[in-house]
């Protein structure tokens, strides 16, 4: 044998090449019994992740299951398995000895087998009753055991089954993810009862499909349950102000997602004025609530209800990510609205990442006849935070519609950025107010620039541009981060001639190779409208870089050989 077989580390090295994934499980067990010493590292892998109970069903001996029930079309098969006997510690032993202990996460997902009452219950006193002893080092458990989520078992098994995640959920179990129906009696005794378990949960994510009434003030009286002392990230479809208000008193936690959210009263109604003279009230909020809160993440139908989310925040917190997902269109007023109680409610001295966009398919409204050529959205409220990483600002109809004097504020006010995308998916029929130029300002002008995405006029670009005249006078530091752009997302920008703007790219973002993105649209429109035509020309250019790129890598390999 090699003797780096006889390394535990490489071997494990090895394994892990292969895919846990449905198709590449087959290759694991190859693996597994190809070598002796590939056996163990290759079943870790194998048995890391348990997406079923399939698995734990073919351990255990043939002559203890009987089929009860199945049904199903030929690609939509289910069966529900029962037991002929009681089931004994004995009939446990090979999985318990063998397998149990390689299991770290719980994973299941589409089901297509489950058991009946009686076999779960025979489980349960095979086991003691012990909690997760099917999987007694595992880390995770993500049990979606219900009607909307699993398509191929009836409902009824799936309610009778759902109540067993005790079997799996152990008391040092950290990540739990549940999917129920609070409206399904057997569901909601069960979620109830499931937070005793684990007594150091760090990351808890509930997804109620009853988004009713009664399923919020479910989940407002299920999280009172528990301190929730060791939480730091919680994911929930929505909160009502009281659950709410308790989750601001977690000490630990870090991270918010709530995606449906809605129901949050205002607070507070601000106007301009109180960007230069902030309310009373901001400065007496608790410096106690939210007070480790580093992501607040929200999925809303309007920039109402995140606004009224943002206002239960104390403007001196420690978010470093907000982003906020819309399910409309909002006007500029509104946007206006939400970057003002932004500067309000976020810290400048955390604030790295701010995302701002319109998710799906919303209705979009028809274009005005009369539009103003300057008309946008005004980013002064979100100047002051200067230790900026990630700026992304993606409105569908509503462009921000930057102008030059946009982009001399972006350079002097953001030198952090890393991420500056505006605009990059805004259907929009005005011509772009800024162009090749203020593109050349922010390449050069933003030194840590990687990823760019804004609409702007590049139908004068010869190729033969030069560095921005202000910054080619020195050229020490600002000479070593050119070219340092990889992402651009260019949009509906106009464009004449692809070769030239190849030329313009090669020459100052060597970089980008064919990382070139423009619009996207549900149904193209007629290949002979502008768009359409701007599209395939960015896409010349994108085949361009992608060409002038290989080259590179290929000359770069004569070099090295020779």
């Amino acid at each position: 044998m090699n003797i780096c077989l006889q390394a535990p580390e490489v071997l494990q090295l090895i394994c892990q090449q292969l895919s846990n994934e449905y198709f590449g499980r087959q290759y694991l067990l190859a693996a597994a019994l190809s070598c002796r010493a590939l056996l163990e590292p290759a079943l870790d892998i194998l048995w890391y992740s348990l997406p079923s109970f399939k698995p734990i069903v073919t351990t255990l001996p043939a002559d203890l299951w009987k089929v009860e029930k199945e049904g199903g079309s030929t690609f939509r098969k289910w069966t529900i398995m029962g037991v002929r006997r009681a089931i004994t510690t004995d009939d446990l032993d090979r999985y318990m000895t063998y397998y149990a202990r390689r299991v770290r996460e719980v994973n299941i997902g589409g089901l297509k087998i489950t058991l009946t009452p009686e076999a779960w219950h025979g489980l349960q006193m095979a086991t003691s009753w012990k909690h997760g002893a099917l999987s007694p080092f595992a880390y995770k458990v993500s049990w979606p055991l219900t009607g909307g989520v699993q398509y191929a078992l009836p409902s009824e098994n799936l309610n009778q089954s759902l109540p067993f995640f005790s079997l799996f959920l152990g008391p040092d179990t950290t990540v739990v993810d549940f999917t129920y129906d609070s409206r399904v009696p057997i569901h909601a005794a069960s979620i109830r009862s499931a937070y005793k378990i684990p007594s150091k949960l760090k990351i808890l994510s509930l997804n109620d499909i009853d988004r009713s009434t009664s399923g919020l003030v479910f989940l407002e009286n299920y999280l009172r349950t528990s301190s929730w002392d060791h939480l730091e990230i919680l994911r929930v479809p929505n909160v009502t102000p009281k659950s709410l208000a308790q989750l601001s008193t977690l000490p630990v936690l870090a991270t918010l997602d709530l995606w449906d959210l809605s129901g949050i009263p205002h607070l507070y109604t601000y106007s301009d004025d109180d960007l230069e003279a902030p309310p009373e009230h901001l400065s007496t909020m608790s410096g106690d609530a939210f007070r480790s809160l580093k992501i607040l993440k929200a999925r809303c139908k309007s920039t109402f209800e995140f606004e009224a989310l943002l206002q239960h925040v104390p403007p001196r917190n420690q978010v470093h990510s907000l982003k906020c997902l819309l399910g409309s269109i909002p006007s500029s007023r509104d946007i206006g609205s939400l970057f003002t109680s932004i500067r309000l409610h976020c810290n400048p001295e955390s604030l790295r990442k701010l995302g701002v966009q319109v998710y799906g398919d919303p209705e979009v409204e028809e274009e005005s006849l009369k539009v103003e050529v300057n008309e946008g959205v005004n980013l002064r409220p979100l100047l002051d935070f200067e230790k900026l990483e990630t700026l992304s600002l993606n409105l569908s109809t509503t462009g921000i519609n930057l102008n030059p004097e946009d982009i001399d504020y972006i350079v002097e006010c953001f030198p952090s950025l890393v991420k500056l995308k505006i605009d990059a998916n805004t259907f929009d029929s005005r011509l772009p107010l800024i162009d090749h130029s203020h593109f050349l300002q922010l390449i050069y002008g933003l030194k840590h620039l990687r990823k760019l995405g804004l609409r702007f006029n590049a139908t004068n670009i010869t190729g033969d541009e030069d560095r921005p005249g202000a910054l080619s006078e020195g050229k020490g530091e600002e000479e070593k981060h050119s070219g340092s752009l990889k992402m651009l997302w260019v949009g509906d920008s106009p464009i004449y001639s692809s070769d030239r703007v190849a030329s313009f790219l090669k020459r100052h973002c060597p970089e980008l190779a064919s990382s070139i993105y423009t619009i996207y649209f549900e149904e193209d429109p007629p290949e002979k409208m502008p768009v359409m035509v701007y599209k395939r020309r960015w896409e010349a250019v994108e085949t361009s870089e992608s060409k002038y790129r290989q080259q590179q890598c290929r000359s770069n390999v004569v070099v090295t050989e020779a």
